[in-house]
């Protein structure tokens, strides 16, 4: 079968008008931490019997824990931004599959695995409430993204190529999973679990280093899309395929869905506040 173009398959999205493809990105229809990565566990074994006893629990890109000894006001796995705590990577779910549809769950925020996909802003909010967090609101989400000088992007004003995982180079996920751009731009197929198990999809959670903000927070902008408390659905920040379309980089919106809705593009983080 000869290969789709994307001009082709935006031509037939917009044609359909199916749910996640009017924009030509999946999941949209709309038209719209880096913390001290010290993970040694050495002590001093000098005479004078030294030992590190800082008592902070910022958990590093690798999960491990810093030992300064500031005391963070955040729960381990968030950073302050602004006056909230927020997740340092995107959210996974305790004992669930990050390719499954997940009905219920625990937010958790680790570095190095597979953030959770296929999730509603429903399922999203109930997880962090689960988790004692939340989901964080424009303003909060905004700020932890831009941080405090107000980036476009995550990293700066200017757009780095790479820096993010936000330029998926295959013709679309959905279609070169199926084949096809026929017939696929609905519910069931947006949820298959093997979507985003394909090359060049979904990253582990701090995977690009140089897609993080002043306050070290990772994939704010690509990698997923990510739910905030919004009753009339909205997700921010672009995911792996589209980073673009509804904004540039912390800028990108949508709101063209409902909470319940879902497919392989939606993700979330967590926001909490501060104890001081």
């Amino acid at each position: 079968m000869a290969r789709l173009t994307w001009l082709t398959i935006a031509a037939l999205c917009l044609g359909s008008g199916a749910a996640g493809c009017g924009d030509g990105a999946a999941g949209d229809s709309d038209t719209d931490s880096d913390s001290d990565t010290d993970s040694d566990s050495d002590t001093d074994s000098d005479s004078d019997a030294d030992a590190d006893s800082g008592s902070d629990s910022d958990a590093g890109p690798d999960g491990g824990t810093d030992t300064d000894t500031e005391i963070s006001p955040c729960p381990a796995g968030m950073a302050l931004a602004g006056s909230a705590c927020v997740d340092r990577w995107e959210a996974s779910l305790v004992d669930w599959s990050p390719y499954d549809v997940p009905e219920d769950g625990v937010a958790t925020s680790i570095g190095g695995v597979v953030p959770q996909g296929y999730i509603s802003g429903d399922v999203a909010a109930t997880a962090c409430e689960a988790a004692g967090r939340r989901l964080c609101t424009l303003d909060e989400w905004l700020r932890a993204c831009q941080g405090p000088l107000e980036w476009t992007w995550p990293y700066g004003d200017t757009y780095v190529d790479g820096a993010c995982n936000d330029t998926y180079p295959g013709t679309h996920p959905v279609v070169d999973y199926f084949g096809t751009s026929d017939g696929v731009w609905d519910g069931e197929h947006m949820n298959d679990p093997g979507i985003n198990q394909q090359e060049d999809t979904v990253d582990t959670t701090g995977a690009n280093p140089g897609c993080v903000t002043a306050e070290g927070i990772f994939d704010m902008h690509g990698n997923l899309h990510e739910w905030i408390a919004d009753p009339d659905g909205t997700f921010k920040g672009g995911f792996y395929a589209d980073g673009s379309i509804n904004g540039p980089g912390c800028t990108y919106t949508t709101t063209a869905h409902t909470t319940t809705y879902h497919d392989y593009s939606t993700g979330f983080r967590c926001c909490a506040d501060p104890v001081f």
